[in-house]
């Protein structure tokens, strides 16, 4: 009786794809789009507002992510800022704002965020009503408020062992000219950013090698 020579068959898959221990096909945890940092920055500093003319401000948020790509494939970077509510209040006649910005590099420091000239993002409130006949501002407070609201940037795409660093800040600035005496000598002034989320994504690419 004759006896056959069976060959056990090799499969070539590819960098999105692995096997379990019986061989049964898989995807890879980097083959789907994936969050890999999310961190809640709160403010530092929030409360009373004092004269800060000078750009870009009084700093509220100072927060820094990162992620290695550790996969075998390129991955395109995505990032969402997630900006809480935020509130202002302002005497007559001055004005209040918040600014932010982020940097981001890879396989390197990013730049300093500063919000002086460029920036990502601004809200602020102003008010005025006008003096009475010996120049003292005339009565008057704003409320300002401003909901939560998210930004998505698409970030460089990251190859294989490369490192993202992303920087965050925002401030809080008071332009000129601003009065000591606001609202008839009884100033209130009042800014909270209270906090801003930072996410990064990963989106997986197409393969370029079969293994």
């Amino acid at each position: 009786m004759a006896y056959l020579e069976y060959t056990e068959p090799n499969v070539c898959i590819g960098e999105n794809l692995t096997t379990d221990e019986a061989g049964q096909l898989l995807l890879q945890p980097h083959s789907v789009p994936r969050p890999v940092v999310d961190v809640r920055a709160a403010a530092a500093g929030d409360g009373t507002v004092y004269s800060t003319t000078a750009l870009p401000g009084k700093l509220l948020i100072d927060r820094q992510i990162s992620h290695r790509n550790d996969t075998p494939l390129e991955q395109q970077m995505f990032l969402r800022v997630t900006r809480a509510s935020r509130s202002l209040i302002t005497s007559n006649p001055n004005a209040i704002q918040f600014r932010d910005r982020w940097t981001y590099a890879v396989d390197a420091e990013p730049e300093l965020p500063n919000p002086t000239g460029y920036f990502n993002g601004k809200s602020g409130a102003a008010l005025d009503v006008g003096t009475n006949s010996v120049a003292e501002p005339n009565p008057g407070v704003l409320w300002y408020w401003s909901p939560t609201n998210s930004i998505d940037e698409w970030l460089d795409p990251l190859e294989p062992g490369q490192q993202i660093r992303v920087w965050y800040r925002c401030y809080v600035w008071t332009p000129d000219p601003w009065s000591d005496n606001a609202n008839k000598n009884n100033p209130v002034h009042d800014a909270r950013a209270n906090w801003a989320r930072l996410q990064l994504w990963l989106y997986p690419q197409v393969g370029e090698l079969i293994r």
